[in-house]
């Protein structure tokens, strides 16, 4: 017979898990809390900052990951020491006391960790910004070390059946970061996107942390799905139509993929004019002088602030993605 802690994330981690089954969740981790499961107090941390069994409180999200990190939740710990200061690695104190993380938790400028920062355009059609800087490196590194073990293969879908499929058109791996692997962190990173994007974290997909080795690709792609096509009208019909992507790079480099992507929009740009010679000629040299342009800002502000965020669909490292809906 499975304990309290492991019957929630059964129920939480189910295919379709109902509001019931999330709320019977949400009562056994707080019981599994309350006799000092420091795992199910981060749960419920979470849970009370998504509002997934009652509305979103980020003051009990807090007060239940203060609990975990004094249960001895090392992930708990990371993110208070990370939410009060996100410029520094997290290096637990070997002497902490539980008054030590109730004492940090009121340094914490939640409101300032929510803020997205300015958008710089780089093209209006297609629609592409900028936000400089809009995580820190340290928040950068501890996500990829959040998911660095867990990496598989990337998938796509499916056009015949819908489905979640690997494929050569993309080789690269990644993590989804379902409600198992999300933290409080990560969430707080989500609202910071929707503040950057002016759409509410309710019609995101579960975020994506994407990484590529070295000469690893995913090939051009929409990634709207064709309504047209009736393999995907499940996927429709659950979560509607994707209206944007939403990239974050982890780590530095990317000077050469910015080029490469330059170079991807120039050749679908002739593709796209078929036999109309001279119209192909002039779109390519408009595509090429516009890719010009914005590899060059893409490189001088990659060079100011490595871990920038950006809308660029391509990359080699790691990246976090985020598609809305």
């Amino acid at each position: 017979m499975s304990d309290g802690f492991t019957t929630a994330m059964e129920l939480l981690l189910g295919e379709r898990p109902s509001l019931e089954d999330v709320q019977r969740a949400a009562g056994l981790l707080q019981a599994a809390s309350d006799v000092g499961n420091a795992e199910a107090s981060e749960r419920c941390a979470l849970l009370d900052a998504l509002g997934s069994a009652r509305p979103p409180d980020w003051d009990r999200a807090l007060h239940f990951l203060v609990k975990a990190a004094a249960q001895g939740s090392r992930s708990a710990q990371e993110q208070l020491l990370l939410l009060a200061d996100n410029h520094a690695d997290p290096e637990v104190p070997d002497d902490a006391t539980p008054d030590f993380w109730l004492n940090l938790r009121r340094e914490i400028p939640l409101q300032r960790r929510m803020e997205a920062g300015e958008k710089e355009s780089l093209s209006e059609t297609p629609r592409i910004r900028l936000i400089r800087g809009f995580a820190t490196a340290a928040e950068c590194r501890w996500l990829v070390a959040l998911v660095r073990q867990r990496l598989a293969p990337a998938t796509v879908f499916d056009t015949d059946t819908g489905a979640q499929v690997t494929d050569s058109s993309r080789d690269n791996s990644f993590l989804v970061l379902r409600i198992g692997e999300m933290n409080l962190l990560t969430e707080v990173i989500r609202q910071r996107i929707s503040a950057g994007t002016r759409l509410p974290v309710p019609l995101f997909e579960p975020s994506q942390v994407l990484h590529y080795a070295v000469g690893q690709r995913f090939e051009p792609h929409h990634d709207f799905l064709d309504p047209t096509n009736s393999a995907y009208h499940d996927s429709l019909a659950r979560f509607g139509q994707r209206i944007a992507t939403f990239l974050i790079y982890l780590n530095d480099g990317y000077e050469g993929a910015a080029r490469d992507f330059g170079g991807k929009v120039q050749q679908k740009v002739g593709e796209m004019a078929g036999d109309a010679k001279t119209q192909a000629e002039g779109l390519y040299n408009q595509a090429a002088g516009q890719a010009e342009q914005q590899i060059a800002r893409l490189s001088d502000v990659i060079k100011d602030q490595p871990m920038t965020s950006a809308l660029v669909a391509i990359g080699i490292g790691y990246l976090i993605g985020r598609f809305t809906h």
